[in-house]
């Protein structure tokens, strides 16, 4: 693998993570400023559907190590 093929590999190993963050960070987020209007099985469903995204964006990024 070339050097530049690396470096593109990291970048985009680093945005995804970045991404997965963020993502984290979203849902503390809502959770601590809408929790209490959520009901609780749809916090969960929120949940749910986090992970599952965060579990496609370390498939993609696994692509990228």
């Amino acid at each position: 693998m070339s050097v530049n093929q690396q470096e593109y590999n990291h970048r985009i190993h680093h945005g995804m993570t970045q991404i997965q963050i963020d993502l984290e960070r979203a849902l503390k987020n809502i959770l601590e400023q809408a929790g209490s209007k959520i009901k609780p099985e749809k916090q969960e469903e929120l949940k749910k559907e986090v992970e599952g995204t965060k579990q496609i964006l370390e498939l993609f990024k696994s692509r990228y190590t």
